[in-house]
């Protein structure tokens, strides 16, 4: 979960698994004239709103840390230990049985927040790294996994086409962009606040733009309270609205498990409404 600063007193807590939704509404909306559109289109909208719902497991009934705090997700590949790698092991396939396309590109993500995105996004947090015995095995239950995936999507009339290594990296960097974007979104409350001192910047590089075409860098201006402005715009409307739900919780360190969960389930909800610009 997002644990942000709402105001003196208290917590702004945004679920990944909003977080996540957010990144669908991203990725659907994905393509313009200078823009390609996500292809597969649905398995790689589908695989970005579902990138992060694995957290539903643990953010059903949320942990404080050793100190009494909520945890923030950023570091949480450390902080959950074993929960979090179990988590998202039981996620993966649930996405995998529904659509193989999106499940693959699900796990790449996850590996990649594990092993420095393949090396391939490098501005991916270091803190997510986690290659100790714990992470490698996770490595390498889903880089076998990953590799078997592929194999039998490239044997699929379905999906052939589209599973050269350079369409599925490609992809995998999308997700990427779309997992960052709403990462800044969802993150900070109002937008143009500047108290979080982590996570995805306002700019965002390793940007696939269209086939034959560089990877570009996007720039998000945020202007005031509820928009931004993004340079090159991605988009297929402008202005693109966002909308995704809430919750506080008292701004202090927790005696208990309980004590947290009490307040955590009696939080007051809101709906924080974004608008995305072209310049």
């Amino acid at each position: 979960m997002m644990v942000s600063h709402y105001d003196d007193s208290r917590f702004l807590i945004v679920l990944q698994v909003d977080h996540s939704r957010v990144a669908g509404l991203l990725a659907a909306h994905w393509g313009n004239a200078t823009f390609a559109e996500p292809r597969p289109y649905a398995s790689v909208v589908l695989a970005a709103q579902e990138h992060d719902t694995g957290w539903w497991e643990w953010e059903v009934k949320p942990t404080v840390n050793e100190q009494g705090a909520p945890i923030d997700y950023i570091g949480s590949v450390w902080a959950l230990g074993r929960a979090w790698l179990d988590f998202n092991s039981r996620w993966i396939p649930r996405v995998v049985e529904r659509d193989p396309y999106a499940g693959l590109l699900v796990l790449m993500h996850n590996v990649g927040l594990v092993n420095h995105g393949y090396g391939r996004v490098l501005s991916l947090a270091t803190s997510s790294v986690r290659m100790d015995e714990l992470g490698q095995e996770f490595v390498r239950e889903h880089e076998a996994l990953r590799v078997k995936l592929l194999d039998e999507l490239r044997q699929s009339e379905q999906y052939r086409d589209i599973t050269s290594d350079e369409h599925t990296w490609t992809n995998y960097k999308l997700m990427e962009v779309f997992d960052r974007l709403a990462q800044f979104i969802c993150n900070r409350y109002p937008f143009n606040s500047t108290e979080r001192r982590n996570g995805p910047g306002n700019v965002v590089n390793h940007v696939p733009v269209a086939p034959g075409k560089e990877d570009g860098i996007l720039t998000v201006n945020v202007l005031d309270e509820k928009r931004a402005v993004v340079r090159p715009y991605p988009f297929d409307v402008d202005p693109l609205e966002i909308a995704f739900p809430a919750r506080l919780v008292p701004r202090r360190t927790y005696g208990s498990q309980e004590e947290f969960l009490r307040e955590y389930y009696k939080g007051e909800r809101l709906t924080i409404t974004y608008a995305l610009q072209a310049p």
